[in-house]
């Protein structure tokens, strides 16, 4: 098995297939990635400095991000009364600090129930690409905080599903440069407080 890692491309990260790692740099300028035989020297090849570009690191959350565009996203999944389930989204976006945009509904697929909030998790980044793609903005910095949405778009776990598979391949076709930063969930952080309240809202129809 090979471990594919790339330095420079759409999405950093160390990937299992070459499928994936190929989605991240195929016609990316500069692109810099390399196959290896074991993880260990795919990671350490991920830690040591580029020769022409500096690998940006993931930063803490309170730090300037490595985008100057932030983009913060959550899932809900409410239980109705009758046993029923209701899902939504919220995105919130901003530009150097500033807030520019956010968003929130439940346009979400039956098909994608079982997923319950991640599934919300996940359109949410989905709508968040499509606004950006929209916008002309071709890099951005992801805070999340469910591990899935980083892993599965980076390949690091094999989406196995129709539904994390489209997810991953909307997201390796995007055409913009993603950095992945995990926050705590419920942590006191503003901008989850928010997303996660404007997906509870989307889920309810406000």
């Amino acid at each position: 098995m090979k471990f594919y890692a790339v330095r420079r491309g759409r999405t950093i990260g160390i990937f299992e297939n070459w499928d994936a790692c190929r989605a991240q740099v195929h016609h990316f300028p500069g692109a810099e990635y390399k196959a290896f035989p074991n993880r260990k020297e795919a990671e350490a090849f991920l830690s040591s400095r580029s020769s022409s570009h500096p690998l940006k690191k993931k930063r803490p959350v309170a730090a300037k991000s490595s985008s100057n565009i932030e983009v913060w996203v959550d899932g809900s999944c409410l239980t109705q009364d009758d046993g029923s389930l209701r899902l939504g989204w919220g995105v919130l976006i901003k530009k150097n600090g500033v807030e520019i945009h956010r968003d929130k509904g439940n346009d979400i697929p039956q098909a994608a129930l079982n997923h319950r909030n991640v599934a919300g998790e996940i359109f949410a980044i989905l709508k968040a690409i499509k606004w950006c793609q929209s916008q002309g903005i071709t890099e951005m910095t992801i805070y999340f905080d469910y591990q899935g949405l980083e892993s599965w778009a980076t390949g690091f776990w094999r989406a196995k599903l129709p539904f994390t598979q489209a997810y991953a391949q909307a997201v390796n076709e995007s055409g913009i440069t993603i950095h992945w930063v995990k926050v705590k969930a419920h942590s006191g952080n503003p901008e989850n407080d928010l997303v996660d309240q404007l997906a509870k809202e989307g889920a309810r129809g406000k």
